[in-house]
């Protein structure tokens, strides 16, 4: 086996695809043409070594949340395992921050459970791999934490889900409202098309839930206008697939 460090740090994607939070900064006002190029480009050559960060974080919370019981104790276990990792000798730079940002986010979230307004609601873990929304030529990984259920009396079953943000930064700002609900409509669009046999699409039950912020974002009503700016984005992005060059110190397969 070659060492490590003589593995591709990059890998090569043929197809155009997103990720929902690329596509949402893609579609922001305040996201440069020079920065549109760099997601291209990320999403076309992925590096191979990212960790997702807040990873045991999104782990304790959605414990919590797919638990009927709603115990706390789960974010109590979460808590004192990113501070066993923290505290580990040799824990990199990057662990040790991770654990902490973790740490933090999970307070966070405990701090704005009741404001969030998930108490009520029916949460269930997502596993497995989950399918690509594919109704343009570029194709969106929506990545669902968690579906969300509701049925009421004597109606029909409803369907939703949610993707946890963990960012801490434009919590506040008009480009982070707006990449937020772009998610959330995205959520929407992903529950009509893979979530149909558990009930119907409703989108007061899609949310990109800003951990920080303690703000659950909902779809706008005017979302089915964005899905055309969606629509538009996505040919454009395969137009310029082929175009975009690897980056610099790329070594991944040679691109087409």
């Amino acid at each position: 086996m070659a060492p490590t460090e003589d593995k591709p740090k990059f890998s090569y994607r043929a197809s155009p695809q997103l990720s929902a939070n690329q596509m949402a900064e893609y579609l922001s006002p305040s996201t440069s043409s020079t920065r549109r190029t760099g997601i291209i480009r990320d999403a076309r050559f992925p590096k191979k070594s990212i960790v997702a960060q807040y990873g045991m974080g999104r782990e304790g919370l959605v414990n919590f949340l797919g638990d009927g019981t709603r115990s706390y104790g789960h974010l109590a276990d979460a808590v004192v395992a990113l501070e066993k990792r923290e505290a580990k000798p040799g824990a990199s730079t990057w662990m040790k921050r991770d654990s902490r940002g973790s740490i933090e986010a999970i307070e966070a979230f405990q701090r704005h459970y009741n404001k969030l307004g998930f108490s009520k609601l029916d949460c269930r873990p997502v596993h497995g791999r989950q399918a690509l929304l594919d109704l343009w030529p570029t194709r969106i990984s929506v990545s669902l934490d968690f579906t969300i259920h509701r049925q009421p009396v004597g109606g029909k079953k409803a369907v939703g889900g949610a993707v946890l943000l963990f960012s801490k930064g434009e919590t506040s700002t008009n480009a982070r409202l707006e990449r937020s609900k772009i998610i959330a409509g995205l959520l929407h669009t992903y529950a009509g098309r893979f979530l149909e046999g558990m009930g119907d699409a409703d989108p007061t039950l899609c949310f990109a839930v800003d951990v920080f912020g303690g703000i659950a974002h909902k779809p706008p009503g005017s979302f089915v206008k964005k899905l055309r700016n969606v629509a538009d984005a996505c040919d454009e992005i395969a137009a310029r697939w082929r175009t975009v060059r690897p980056p610099s110190g790329y070594d991944g397969p040679e691109p087409d």
